[in-house]
């Protein structure tokens, strides 16, 4: 962990007539150092470049040129991909500057960096605009080094099927806890891609926003930002809110279901080659374990393709040219037409990088470790495996609470790092000489006061022995809840409670989870305003894949 930058860092930004002006001070933290990762061994391999990680891979994080090299030549349906995501972008409203970027995959100079992530409720926790941002940065700044067009692409993975990992929004409670709203759906296990605006979606955001608290500036220009639109469906509300955020950094919004027109010669090999496909899945997973490495896919159900059944629930899709279902139940792959098929997770990769120009993909921990598990499927399929660069994480805390959480000798690194303790916090912010040292006389005296009372007792009647012990237990606990009461009024007298510190653990781990993995970003654009996503953008060097903890004063001024 580094330690604290004596400098803070300080820009303006001027949006709905309020000039924003944000100081910002960083410290980093080492991921090896984090609790929250301590399970994720082949993700911190991966970035260190320690133990077997870099094996499973064809490049290492940083290794952009002989990345950009193996993409370089490889056919791509360019014109299809040109018209189909520009008519897209288009219909979201995208900027100009995506518009353009859609338009130059025409080119085969032009090639990609992409993200991707599940159609979350408000975008899903905010660690989805982090992933974005990773993007677009990764992107400017392989343009940069490369001297070729790179723009940044974040697949908005609408085909995904599991509602209840995206039904949800959790905000803090008055009291600091964390609340949550959600909303239902009746076609629940259909891919989210048919979900329309419902009702029940209408009451969750507007429940959402009325409980965001206190109220910032902004609020009601990003509850506009984020409004449904009653005539569009689900998927298409938030690949529109996200290409307006980035409108002026060239984002391009992919959905899936565009590209599976143009999908059949790949979908076409998978089937041909499900057994080979499950061999080397099954080769892999054998390899990790032996390595100490978790294999996060089941090589015996991964590598498959899908339909959707009369009731939209996904079904298996089978090998084969007849029309007859066999006595599983699965259709034969005969039945379908491309735009009816569905990637699972090990497949889906495969699927962007056989249409699309990637050299790198931005991940989070948890991907990188299932796509350890695929480097054999792109050599069998002749795809090139793009570099997979670690997605930039942060915790955002103000300057108040940061200094609150200096007044209980603790600190947003410390907390992050399992270092944490209440009770000592607590132990340390009152001196033993004003409260241990009388407490323990005092139970030193009671126990010398009581102790010749039991011979006493127990010569009249052996079991009065038991009611002497209860006597004893008694007045001990009575000294104990005594000295505990003083503890808390000397505290609250200095101005500290444990409700507050669990407050401020809170804003670093809600659920006992990282901020960017539980908190979405309306939460964070509430409290310091649109210009948020600015100094996330500009936090951080490529090279640097530390966890970033970042200190924040918002001051506003209406002009």
């Amino acid at each position: 962990m580094g330690p604290p930058s004596s400098i803070w860092k300080t820009f303006e930004v001027y949006l709905f007539g309020v000039v924003n002006t944000y100081k910002i001070m960083t410290i980093k933290i080492d991921p090896k150092n984090m609790p929250a990762l301590a399970d994720r061994k082949l993700y911190l391999d991966y970035l260190s470049g320690t133990g077997n990680a870099a094996k499973y891979f064809t490049h290492g994080p940083l290794d952009f040129p002989a990345a950009f090299e193996g993409r370089k030549h490889h056919p791509y349906p360019r014109q299809e991909l040109a018209r189909i995501l520009g008519d897209y972008n288009a219909q979201l409203g995208s900027g100009s500057r995506a518009m353009e970027n859609a338009r130059a995959l025409a080119d085969p100079a032009t090639f990609c960096v992409i993200g991707g992530q599940q159609a979350g409720f408000l975008g899903g926790p905010v660690y989805v605009a982090y992933k974005i941002i990773t993007t677009i940065r990764l992107a400017e700044h392989l343009q940069s080094t490369l001297g070729k067009r790179v723009i940044p692409i974040f697949w908005l993975a609408s085909e995904d099927h599991d509602f209840d990992e995206i039904n949800h929004a959790y905000f803090f409670k008055p009291d600091g806890e964390v609340g949550e709203v959600k909303f239902g759906w009746d076609g629940a296990g259909q891919p989210i891609e048919r979900m329309p605006i419902t009702e029940n979606i209408q009451r969750a955001y507007e429940d959402y926003f009325q409980k965001l608290s206190p109220a910032g500036p902004n609020l009601p220009e990003i509850k506009t930002l984020f409004a449904p639109q009653p005539e569009k469906n689900y998927s298409h509300w938030l690949a529109r809110f996200w290409a307006r955020l980035f409108a002026d950094s060239g984002l391009v919004i992919v959905e899936p279901r565009l590209l599976r027109p143009l999908a059949a010669d790949f979908f076409q090999s998978v089937l041909r080659g499900r057994g080979e496909i499950g061999r080397r899945l099954g080769q892999v997973a054998g390899q990790l374990a032996e390595d100490g490495y978790a294999p996060a896919l089941d090589a015996d159900r991964a590598g498959r393709l899908y339909t959707f059944g009369e009731a939209g629930r996904r079904v298996r899709v089978e090998a084969g040219g007849n029309r007859a279902r066999g006595g599983n139940g699965h259709p034969p792959a005969g039945d379908l037409s491309p735009q009816q098929l569905s990637t699972d997770v090990a497949l889906r990769p495969l699927l962007a990088d056989s249409l699309l120009p990637i050299i790198a993909s931005v991940l989070g921990p948890g991907e990188t470790s299932y796509h350890a598990m695929l480097k054999p499927l792109y050599e069998f399929f002749n795809l090139p495996q793009p570099l997979y660069y670690p997605r930039q994480t942060y915790s955002v805390v103000s300057e108040r609470e940061a200094g609150r959480m200096a007044k209980y000798q603790t600190s947003p690194a410390s907390i992050l790092s399992g270092e944490f303790d209440s009770e000592a916090i607590f132990n340390e912010l009152i001196p033993e000489a004003e409260a241990g040292e009388r407490f323990k006389t005092a139970r030193k005296e009671l126990e010398e006061a009581f102790a010749p009372l039991r011979p006493y007792v127990e010569e009249i009647d052996p079991n009065l022995g038991k009611a002497w012990k209860y006597g004893l237990s008694n007045a001990l606990r009575g000294i104990e809840n005594l000295e505990e009461g003083a503890r808390k009024a000397r505290l609250s007298q200095l101005g500290f409670s444990r409700g507050e510190l669990r407050q401020l653990r809170n804003t670093l781990l809600p659920r006992d989870r990282p901020q960017e993995r539980v908190l979405p970003l309306p939460h964070f654009l509430n409290r310091y305003g649109m210009g948020f996503l600015d100094a996330i953008s500009s936090t951080g060097a490529m090279d640097d894949f530390s966890h970033h903890v970042i200190t924040l004063e918002t001051t506003y001024d209406k002009r």
